[in-house]
Order: structure tokens, then sequence, then C-alpha cells
């Protein structure tokens, strides 16, 4: 008898064994791929780079092959589809280029029904050429740019970089603070009118 594939297995009984998996309805070895499968799909999701990923997994099951490993990355991207494996780019790219034909196709034909699909195939074209989704956010944008302290003293700017301020004597940045935090205290009045402000 051919053993059931993971794939093949009914949604219910997957399902059953993520939640109760002290009770689960799957055969051990079904149990085994499918937990291999959720780790790299887990591992998949903060490292998008497939290399890494089978690396990371083969620590975490070191009786693995590599063609094993590369096996469970690929079920896991079929099974668990996820943002890095959707490519927006190629697929807005290819239904324009899908519609233009269609178009092109249409307008050679020259007949009431072409120019009804045409009428379509241009507001299809409108909704797809619509908003991009955003981008994910760059977690390194702040080291990308410079960010500076404007120190004026005696009518002279000074830009000092947030990079290097820890890199000034210790004397240096106290009188720094005393010019930037110190100054005379305002009184109750003036407090109260800078709130109304």
């Amino acid at each position: 008898m051919s053993r059931k594939a993971l794939e093949d297995t009914r949604f219910e009984l997957i399902k059953a064994h993520i939640l109760e998996p002290d009770h689960s309805p799957l055969n051990p070895e079904q149990q085994e791929i499918l937990d291999r499968v959720i780790s790299i799909a887990k591992v998949l999701d903060k490292n998008p780079i497939q290399k890494q990923a089978v690396a990371i997994h083969q620590v975490k099951f070191p009786e693995l092959s590599r063609s094993q490993a590369y096996e469970d990355l690929r079920l896991a991207m079929r099974l668990f589809n996820t943002i890095h494996t959707f490519d927006y780019d190629f697929w807005q790219t290819w239904t324009i280029n899908d519609i233009v034909r269609n178009i092109e196709r249409c307008r050679n034909n020259a007949t009431p029904q072409a120019y009804r699909v045409i009428a379509m195939e241009h507001a299809n074209l409108i909704k797809i050429l619509g908003e991009r989704p955003t981008e994910l956010e760059d977690p390194r944008r702040t080291e990308k740019h410079s960010f500076y302290i404007l120190v004026q003293n005696n009518n002279t700017s000074v830009k000092i970089d947030m990079n290097n301020l820890e890199k000034l004597p210790a004397g240096t940045l106290q009188e720094l603070n005393r010019a930037l935090f110190g100054g005379k205290e305002i009184t109750e009045a003036e407090a109260e009118e800078l709130f109304r402000t």
C-alpha cells in the first residue's frame, strides 16, 4: 500500500493535528513531515533566501539530507504561500501584456463584439494600473541617512552627526548637554503661556 502524501491529506486532519498534536489523526510519518514543513515555513518568513532557509532548517533537523531539506522547502512554499513567494511585478507585467495582446487581437477583428471586448479590456487595464501595494518599510532606512543636531553658539552653527555623538569626549558631551538643556528656568506663567499656544 502506498503512503498518502501530505498534500493529499484532508484539511480537517491537518487542522486537528495543529490544534491537538497529542491526539493527532495523522500517522507518525505525516506528523513529522508536517512539523518540518511548518518549521521551514516559519524560517522562510524571516529568511526569504532559500539557501539560508535550508541551512537553518538543517541545523534544526540535523538528520535531514540536503535534498530532503529542499523538498521540505518546496512543500512549504506550496502549502504556506506567503508574501515572499508572490512576485507582484511579474504578475502585473504578465497581466498587462495579456490585456494588451487581447486588445490588439480584437482591434484586428473590427466587429461589434470585438469593440465590446476592447472596452472591457480597457476597464481591466485601468484597474490593473491602479494603486500598487505599499512596499514593506526598509528596516535599515535610518542607517542610510545621516542625522545631525544643529547647535548654535555665538551666532555660529555647528552640525553634530548623531553617529559620531557617542565618540565625543565626556567633557564635551557634558558641555553640549548644558548648552542644549540648560538655560534659565521658566516661571509658572511662562509655562501656562506655552501650553496655551
